[in-house]
């Protein structure tokens, strides 16, 4: 589903972005793992074509991340949830989730509702369907995060450090969520330092490092028995 060649970013005299080829295959589950500031959370802002880079290429389904920036409905197959909820506070939650659906999918009101209501059944929360978002805990806003971001009907969802910013029980509400999304067959691409979940759910574990994919593979391999000794350096430090 994704096809990341040759890719290369600068930010002034720092290469963030440093040859970096990696291929996602269609249902899989990916987890980058690696260092604050090694470059994760920009790969993931080049895939979903929030960042521009220097040199390279991405493509999704065969089509160029810089064709996907010209075309709005094909963006709208690319979900990414961050590290800040990024929700409308004077909105409620179903204002929060049937936006962008009625505003970019062109659905009918109604219709958006009934598929709102779907998802926060999904993630656990509806009974906050009509609550703001400033009376919601860290978890639930995230919840909510996810949740409208598969309004969107994505086939590719992206997630940057989505528990970050919560404490302990409030992670494992969100991580719960996750795990089922993957289940259910969706390809997912995401950058956390929650090594149980990468264990867990990943078919794939990437460890970034300097702007490079320093080694890749399942999570028995990597975790257990890695090849560079950039990555046991780094594990060695975490496990």
């Amino acid at each position: 589903m994704v096809q990341v060649e040759g890719l290369n970013k600068w930010f002034g005299d720092l290469h963030i972005q440093n040859d970096v080829n990696l291929t996602i295959r269609r249902n899989e589950v990916v987890v980058i793992i690696g260092a604050s500031g090694s470059g994760k959370s920009t790969l993931l802002r080049c895939i979903c074509g929030l960042e521009s880079f220097s040199s390279g290429n991405i493509f999704i389904d065969g089509v160029s991340i810089n064709d996907i920036k010209k075309n709005r409905k094909m963006r709208s197959e690319i979900g990414v949830v961050f590290q800040q909820f990024n929700l409308f506070p004077n909105m409620t939650v179903m204002d929060n989730l049937i936006l962008g659906p009625c505003k970019v999918k062109r659905m009918a009101k109604n219709d958006a509702i009934a598929k709102a209501m779907h998802l926060l059944q999904q993630v656990g929360i509806p009974e906050k369907a009509h609550s703001y978002i400033g009376t919601l805990s860290g978890g639930q806003q995230q919840r909510v995060a996810i949740a409208r971001a598969l309004a969107m009907e994505p086939k590719l969802m992206l997630f940057d450090e989505p528990t970050s910013a919560l404490d302990a029980e409030m992670i494992q509400e969100v991580l719960c969520v996750m795990k089922s999304l993957a289940m259910s067959g969706m390809t997912m691409v995401v950058v956390t330092h929650e090594l149980k979940f990468a264990k867990e759910v990943a078919d794939t574990v990437v460890y970034f490092d300097a702007g490079k994919v320093v080694e890749f593979g399942r999570p028995d391999i990597i975790f257990n028995s890695p090849k560079e000794h950039r990555t046991k350096l780094f594990l060695s430090k975490i496990i």
